[in-house]
């Protein structure tokens, strides 16, 4: 397991996150490999997701997440080759999920889990994408995957797990 963010590490909410993140895990599809957490989407996450996407940390979709990640991903192994970063195995990204995707949308899921497992983590979400696309995306919104995509948003939907 990835280990959380630096500014998390050594907050008395660090055991609860780790706890919470460690809960009703599952495999994402029938075959899957990789097992992730279940959560609601309480209203403790909803805000730290809200404040995210006001300040564009918060990405729909998960062409552009993927769009996104990978952008990312080319610019780590740049600065790896000057040796100017190094592999921390830390959640700097977030990768959350509908629970009512297609069997296809988790294999993709997990997919991107895989490639950037170094970084990512992931969460399904027991809520549907309409509900999600509505409270982050605006009325007619659907959206299946939301990525939070920088590391003190995520410590911040993170420490939301641990007061739920």
């Amino acid at each position: 397991m990835l280990k959380l963010p630096k500014s998390l590490e050594a907050e008395p909410k660090a055991s609860q996150i780790i706890e919470r993140l460690n809960q009703n895990l599952r495999p994402l599809w029938s075959e899957g490999r990789l097992k992730v957490p279940t959560l609601e989407l309480n209203s403790e996450l909803e805000k730290a997701l809200s404040i995210s996407r006001r300040a564009g940390q918060l990405r729909g979709g998960l062409e552009n997440i993927e769009s996104c990640l990978r952008i990312e991903l080319q610019g780590l192994e740049a600065l790896k080759k000057r040796k100017l970063a190094s592999d921390s195995g830390r959640i700097s990204r977030l990768l959350l999920m509908s629970s009512d995707g297609s069997e296809r949308f988790y294999r993709h899921c997990e997919n991107l889990l895989s490639m950037h497992g170094d970084r990512l983590a992931g969460i399904r979400l027991n809520a549907a994408s309409q509900v999600i696309g509505q409270k982050f995306f605006g009325k007619d919104a659907q959206v299946k995957a939301l990525l939070v995509s920088h590391k003190d948003f995520v410590s911040r939907a993170l420490e939301s797990l641990a007061e739920s």
